[in-house]
C-alpha cells in the first residue's frame, strides 16, 4: 500500500513539473510591447512631469452673417467635443474702384477732370486721389480693368484699380480637434441642416491656444 501511496506522489509531482514548465515556456514567448513598458500611471509622475498635450487639427467654417447663427452653431459645434473660436471673416472683393491722383496745380485740375468728363466720368474726390466707379457684379473686374487700360493708353492717365472689400464680412468658426480622423465629413453633415452654404476647410492651428496637459 506504501507503495503505491509513493508513486502516486511521484506521479504528482512529475505532472505539477510538467504543467509549471510548459506555463513558464508560454510565458517566456508572451512579449510585451515597448510601448506598453513606457506606459506610466498619473501617479507615478513626479511633480515637475505632465502629460505631453496631444497636438490639435483645425477647421474653418464661415462665414455666419449674425453673432446669434455662429453662436448657435459653436454649441453645436462644443456638444460633439470641439473646440472653438470666433474670428472675424476674411473680407470678400464685392467690385473695384479706380484711382487717379488730384494734380497739385488748378489749371492741372481742370484739363484732368475735363478729360475725365470726355471719358464719361464725374469723379468723387477722395484723400487727394479722383474716384472712378464702383464696378460691381460678375464682370467688375474685367470692366475696371479695361476702362484703366484705356484711360492710360489713351489719355496717359495715372490709374491704379483698387478692390472694394465687404464692410460687413461675418464671422467666422474655428473648430479644434486633436490629431486623429479627418472630421470635415463630419462638420459637413452637422452644417448642412442649418447652414448649407457655410464653406469648410482644414487649416493650420497656428495661434491657437493648445489644450491643457494633465498634470
Amino acid at each position: 500500500m506504501l507503495r503505491w501511496l509513493a508513486l502516486l506522489l511521484v506521479l504528482a509531482n512529475a505532472l505539477l513539473l510538467f504543467w509549471f514548465g510548459q506555463q513558464q515556456q508560454q510565458d517566456a514567448q508572451v512579449k510585451v510591447p515597448d510601448e506598453l513598458t513606457r506606459l506610466r500611471l498619473l501617479h507615478e509622475l513626479g511633480p515637475d512631469k505632465a502629460l505631453e498635450a496631444r497636438s490639435l487639427q483645425c477647421y474653418r467654417l464661415g462665414s455666419f452673417m449674425t453673432e446669434a447663427e455662429i453662436a448657435r452653431a459653436g454649441e453645436r459645434l462644443e456638444a460633439r467635443g470641439f473646440e472653438v473660436n470666433t474670428i472675424p471673416a476674411t473680407p470678400s472683393v464685392i467690385g473695384y474702384r479706380l484711382r487717379v491722383p488730384v494734380p497739385p496745380d488748378a489749371d492741372a485740375r481742370i484739363r484732368l477732370l475735363d478729360e475725365l468728363a470726355l471719358a464719361g466720368w464725374v469723379p468723387q474726390t477722395r484723400d487727394g486721389y479722383f474716384i472712378l466707379g464702383p464696378f460691381v457684379g460678375e464682370q467688375a473686374e474685367a470692366e475696371a480693368r479695361t476702362e484703366q487700360q484705356a484711360l492710360v493708353s489713351v489719355l496717359g492717365m495715372e490709374v491704379k484699380r483698387v478692390p472694394m472689400e465687404d464692410p460687413n464680412p461675418g464671422l467666422d468658426l474655428i473648430a479644434a480637434m486633436p490629431e486623429g480622423e479627418d472630421f470635415v465629413p463630419l462638420l459637413q453633415q452637422m452644417m448642412r441642416a442649418g447652414w448649407p452654404g457655410i464653406k469648410i476647410e482644414k487649416k493650420s492651428c497656428e495661434g491657437l491656444a493648445q489644450p491643457q496637459s494633465d498634470q
